[in-house]
């Protein structure tokens, strides 16, 4: 247990779309469309539409977020939660603002897509967010 404070609360993710780059770089985005570089060529545009960007050819977007949630969890305890029952170095600056990074937590494959000091977004898929959800309610004391 932490005594830093934490919480979390879970979502549809149903606005994340997949971009597959075949060639050239990231095209101009909308500002209400947050990118975040999953592979070396595949971003997740979270808060996009398929049709919101024009690729010229030069790729695909496939929504993704049907089959997943996103737990946001907020306060300084964030990374703390984030390790119970998974094998990840919490401080790593993989772990930033503005990066995603794929791992496992209690099993499952989870992307974490850091906000900020005192925030972060882990996509999880939707067939396990309940088991996911007891495992951190059970960490952090909630019922």
């Amino acid at each position: 247990m932490t005594d830093a404070p934490v919480s979390f609360t879970i979502t549809a993710a149903d606005d994340v779309v997949v971009l597959d780059l075949w060639e050239g770089t990231l095209p101009a985005l909308p500002p209400a469309i947050r990118a975040l570089q999953v592979e070396p060529c595949r971003w997740w545009l979270i808060g996009a539409g398929t049709d919101a960007i024009d690729l010229a050819g030069s790729g695909a977007l496939v929504p993704v977020g049907g089959g997943l949630m996103r737990a946001t969890f907020t306060g300084a305890g964030w990374r703390w939660l984030l390790s119970v029952s998974g094998w990840l170095d919490t401080e790593s600056p993989v772990l930033a603002p503005g990066h995603i990074a794929a791992s496992t937590i209690h099993h499952v494959p989870v992307w974490i897509a850091p906000a900020g000091a005192e925030s972060c977004e882990v996509y999880v898929p939707g067939s396990y967010t309940a088991s996911l959800e007891d495992l951190w309610n059970d960490a952090i004391g909630t019922p």
